[in-house]
């Protein structure tokens, strides 16, 4: 009690130093090392193959699959659109009355395991006076299981849910030989007639 009678304004800073001493040192310790981390996490982070690189290739990952997951979704609900500004993209020149899309119809699927999944089928048809090469019938094809965009749209090729079911060719220099009746010419032409062209997408029946 000698002690608190004796307390002065200066022994009693001098008693509160000595009693905040041990947290005041326990505390810059601490921040010490949480400094050395923050650092650490900088370093670790900055260099190359880091986690700031390694996050942003996951961002663009996630990007793109958000991306693709709007496409196909709208590439589903919107078949003749998604179609149309497909094959538009194949050939200079091509003209929108050139084509028809009809569908989609839905049809069995033909797997294993009746009625496990339907087929959503989509016809191209195309005009009977029209001649077209094979590389315009590759790119139609390609165009339309790739999934590829207009080329002013940029960026990467989204995925398609939808492939080539049917195709159908008829040769221009057979199919007028045939008419007059004489004999195919040793070597066909690069003159094709498409008589039939369909599209698929294989969907899962859901449970009742």
């Amino acid at each position: 009690m000698s002690l608190l009678r004796d307390m002065d304004l200066y022994k009693g800073i001098v008693l509160v130093s000595l009693l905040l001493l041990p947290a005041g040192w326990y505390w810059s310790n601490h921040l010490t090392k949480q400094i050395e981390l923050c650092e650490k996490s900088i370093r670790e982070s900055t260099r190359q193959g880091g986690y700031l690189e390694q996050i942003g290739k996951m961002q663009k990952q996630i990007e793109l699959i958000a991306q693709n997951q709007l496409t196909t979704s709208d590439s589903i609900k919107e078949p003749r659109t998604y179609f149309e500004g497909q094959i538009m993209t194949s050939a200079k020149g091509l003209a929108t009355n050139d084509f028809t899309t009809d569908g989609p119809k839905q049809e069995p699927s033909g797997m294993a395991g009746k009625g496990q999944a339907d087929d959503y089928v989509m016809s191209i048809e195309w005009g009977k006076t029209l001649k077209v090469d094979m590389e315009f019938v590759y790119a139609v094809i390609f165009n339309c299981e790739s999934g590829a965009r207009r080329a002013d749209a940029g960026g990467q090729a989204p995925p398609s849910v939808w492939r080539l079911r049917n195709l159908s060719l008829v040769n221009a220099s057979i199919e007028r030989n045939t008419i007059g009746r004489n004999a195919p010419p040793p070597e066909l032409g690069d003159e094709w007639h498409i008589a039939d062209m369909k599209f698929a997408r294989r969907e899962p029946k859901r449970g009742k």
